[in-house]
This record gives C-alpha cells, structure tokens and sequence, in this order.
C-alpha cells in the first residue's frame, strides 16, 4: 500500500517532496544562484516544478526545461500549472536549449524519471545525460538518478551522476550498493510526511546502524565465566593458511567469547598463548569409511569436548580435502555453526547435506560474491547486479542466514528477514579479513541470549526460520566488522591489513556500550 492509498494526497506529498529539494539544494550549494530543473512527464516532474517554485520563492532563479508540456498525472499538472501562474515560464527540452541552460545554471536538478525505470536509457534521453554529465554542473537528483533502476545495484545503462540525490521517504535498494551507490553522491532522506506503517510494508530491507547493532549486544553477567560468556570451536587452518585460522580465533577473542579452540594441523607461529589447540588435520583422513590404518579419528579429536563449542566455525584456510569430515563435524556440533572459505565449495553441497543444514536453523554462511556464484551456479556479474535477489534465493536453497560480504554487504535469513551495511572501508579489501568476520560470528552466536529476544534450541528450530538471536548477532557482527574496519582505516588508510581490523573490534563493541 503506498502513502496516497493510506489516504495522503497526492499533492501534499508532490509539494513536500518538491519543497524538500529545494531545501537540500540551498543547503549543499548556497552560493548557487541559477538552477535549471530538467522534468520528465510524471510525478518525478511534479516535484521538480514543486521545487522550481520553492526555489524562486527563496530567491534563486530556476528555469525549467521539459519533455513535455504536458504531464502525465493530474498532480503533475497541477504543479505545473501552478509553476506558472507564479510566473514561472517552462521551455521544451531539446539539445540547443539544454546546452544554453547548462551553460547558464550553478546547479542542475534532475527530475526526468526517478523510480520505475528496468531498461537502458536509448535515444534523446540518453543524450540528454550524457550532455548533462559532460558539462559538469552539480546535479540534484529527485529520488533516484535519471537512468538508475532504484531496485538493483548495476545501472542498466546510460545515468546521471549526481552530487546529491534527494530520497523520498525513504532510501532505495540501489542506493546502497556499488556501482550504483556512486551515482547518488551524498543521499539525503527528506520526510515527506509518509506513515511509517506503509514504508515498513514498501520494504523488510533493514538499513544497519548503530540502534540497530546495540539491540543485538549480548548480555554480559557481572558473575559470568568463560562457558557463560560462550565458547568457540573453529575447525580451520592448513599447514599452508595457518595465518587464516589464527585471524579466525583472534577475531574470536575480540569478539568476546570465553573460551576459543583451534582444531587445526598445528598452530601459527605467533599464535596468542589464550587459544587451545586440538592438533587434527582433517586432510590426512580420506574418508569415515575408508580410512588407512594408523590415521586419527576422523572426528571429533579426543581431547574436544562439546562444551567448548557453544558455536562451530568452519572454513577459514581449510584444506579441500578436509571437507570429508563436514558431516561429521556438522553432526557433532552442539549449537550454531559459521560456514566460510573452504566449507562453501559448492561440490559438496548436495541437496541432501543442505536439507540437514537447513534442519538445524541456525548455520550461517558467509560468501563473497564470487563464492556465492559458484553456489548458485550464475556469474559474479549476477550477484553484484542483484545481491538481495542472490542472496535471498541462498537463504531459500541453503535454510541458512546468508552473509553475502562485499562493500555493502546483505544479511538475508530464510524467513525474509533482511538486513544491509553501508559501514566498512575499501581497505578492508584484503587477505583475512574475511577470516576475522568468521571469527567475530562465531563469538556473537556463541554468546547467551538476550532476555527480551525469543530464541529456539537448535534441535526444535522450524527448518525455514533460524532464531531471531542467529539473523540478529550475524547483523551486529556485519555491522562491528565494518565499523572495525573504519577504525583500522583511520591509522593506516588503504594499506590497513586484517590484523589492524581485529585490534579494533574492542573499540567498536566499546562504543556501543558493551
């Protein structure tokens, strides 16, 4: 149901939303004196004479050109026809006069298409951005740039890039991801008086910020002790990536869990005294059936109790071949599991290992875009295109909180449940840091639940709805990591490396107060 069906009308909204850019226009370049307002034939091209009025009321001087004299829908018109009985004077856009208000204009508002537009910009339209864009002058986009489709994260084609977009009640889905997101410039969010009830039913999609990531802080008992405060198993490491392990279980401790076990071939070098070791290297066993003699145990090692895994992560820096103990490992452990790296290749995800993944409900993966790919069996360039589709559609196959990592990165339970991060830094893009988002899950899922939170045991978990305490710490976890590496990139900018993310982590838990 949309604001006009909840009985707002349709030209209070068009004044507001008009009035709006005007207002952030004034705002972002006050020095501005002259704004060409380009408007297309419908409500976008409302706002846009809504905001050419507003503007000439404050004493900038705004000239409208537009694709048509006359618009599409009654409120449209009527904005128009109120444009000009206050004196404003619209002119037909066509390649000569657009060149001369370019020439002219401190400012240019766009207000051509905003939302609803699923195909490539063609013809005298597309001529249109590209002449606008060549020509340098800021632009102030009406809710969504010209030639943006406001509901994926690649461009079909041809758009405006604007200095500030301007969002109608709320943010749009391709506002938030790349390479979209640079077409917006700074989004500003104007309230046009919108009930909040019909933009909760016009998405599910959370934005992740800081209200939202303290709701999710565990508690932490004043008498608590190590098993209270929740353990971590991470099966993980090589003889080759022992480094990934190590990330893994410091990320682990910063994140707060009371005890941290590494079942690994050996440990790292610079390993921190405080893990425990289960020496075990799941590589050397070809098989639960067919093991030569004299290997260990396939799982679990003698020395592992259960007790030490409130959660279970697996992945990071493993060998292939050790994912012949995944169904034992899966079996065993006691409580929620992170799935990562390794234990994401898709030839040992047959559909029978993930209806028992699913049975559990409360497993969460965590790909990047190409892993996430290879297990739907698409091109990268589909999920970076559609990463809510791709990873609503994982969450689905998988019964499994999906944590498809990336510049933005999405948080999709199975149940719909939806969350996206806007919060990180393009250093974080390098070797471990997604070790360290393995490590920091486990920890947040290993801790007790909150007392105002519903949770379900993972033995009576409904196998299309993981708990709310799963979907809810794997947010908080998306959202610490990228603000951890916002921290890291404060001392070493682009050069910040996975160690300095996790060294951080305590700082962004201490800033929300835990």
């Amino acid at each position: 149901m949309g604001a006009v069906d909840a009985g707002i009308a349709g030209p209070r909204l068009m004044d507001a939303a008009g009035r709006a850019v005007a207002r952030v226009l004034r705002e972002a370049f006050p020095q501005a004196r002259r704004a060409l307002v380009l408007a297309g034939k419908g409500n976008n091209g409302g706002d846009g004479y809504v905001a050419a009025a507003a503007l000439q009321e404050g004493g900038v001087d705004a000239r409208v050109l537009e694709l048509a004299d006359e618009p599409s829908g009654d409120d449209a018109r009527g904005a128009r026809s109120a444009f000009v009985a206050a004196g404003g004077a619209p002119a037909l856009l066509t390649p000569a006069v657009l060149a001369d208000g370019l020439a002219w204009a401190d400012v240019v508002v766009d207000a051509l298409l905003g939302v609803g537009l699923d195909r490539p910009l063609t013809g005298a339209l597309a001529d249109v951005v590209r002449t606008v864009n060549d020509a340098g002058v800021p632009v102030v986009a009406v809710d969504v740039p010209t030639g943006v489709d406001a509901d994926v994260a690649v461009p079909p084609g041809p758009h405006l890039q604007a200095a500030v977009t301007v969002e109608m009640a709320g943010p749009k889905v391709a506002g938030a991801f790349h390479p979209a997101r640079g077409a917006y410039g700074e989004r500003v969010v104007a309230d046009i008086g919108t009930p909040p009830h019909v933009l909760d039913d016009a998405s599910d999609t959370l934005l992740l910020d800081e209200a939202a990531a303290r709701s999710a802080l565990p508690p932490r008992a004043v008498d608590g002790h190590k098993y209270a405060a929740g353990t971590v198993t991470i099966v993980a490491g090589s003889q080759r990536y022992l480094g990934a392990a190590e990330l893994a279980c410091r990320a682990a401790w910063r994140g707060g869990a009371g005890l941290v076990t590494l079942v690994a071939p050996a440990r790292h070098p610079s390993a921190w005294p405080e893990t425990i070791l289960e020496p075990h290297d799941l590589s050397a066993v070809a098989s639960h059936d067919a093991r030569p003699a004299g290997l260990p145990h396939l799982w679990p090692p003698a020395g592992l109790e259960r007790r030490r895994a409130g959660a279970c992560v697996i992945g990071p820096g493993l060998d292939r071949a050790g994912l012949a103990a995944l169904d034992a490992v899966l079996a065993w452990a006691p409580g929620p599991v992170v799935l990562d790296a390794t234990a994401l290749d898709p030839s040992v995800w047959t559909a029978a290992r993930r209806a028992t993944l699913a049975r559990r409900g409360n497993a969460v993966l965590t790909p990047h875009a190409g892993e996430a790919a290879r297990l739907l069996d698409v091109a990268p360039s589909a999920v970076r295109r559609d990463p809510l589709g791709s990873a609503a559609t994982l969450a689905e196959r998988f019964g499994a909180v999906v944590v498809l990592k990336g510049a933005t990165t999405v948080v999709r339970a199975p149940d719909g449940a939806e969350g996206v991060s806007l919060r990180g830094h393009p250093g974080m893009a390098s070797g471990g840091t997604g070790d360290a988002l393995a490590g920091l899950l486990g920890a947040l899922l290993a801790a007790p639940p909150r007392p105002d939170v519903s949770s379900t045991e993972p033995s009576q978990a409904s196998p299309d709805r993981p708990t709310d305490t799963t979907f809810r710490r794997s947010c908080l976890a998306v959202w610490l990591h990228g603000v951890a590496g916002e921290r890291a990139a404060a001392r070493f900018g682009n050069g910040l490396v996975a160690s300095d993310l996790v060294d951080e982590i305590p700082a962004a838990l201490h800033d929300l107060g835990w």
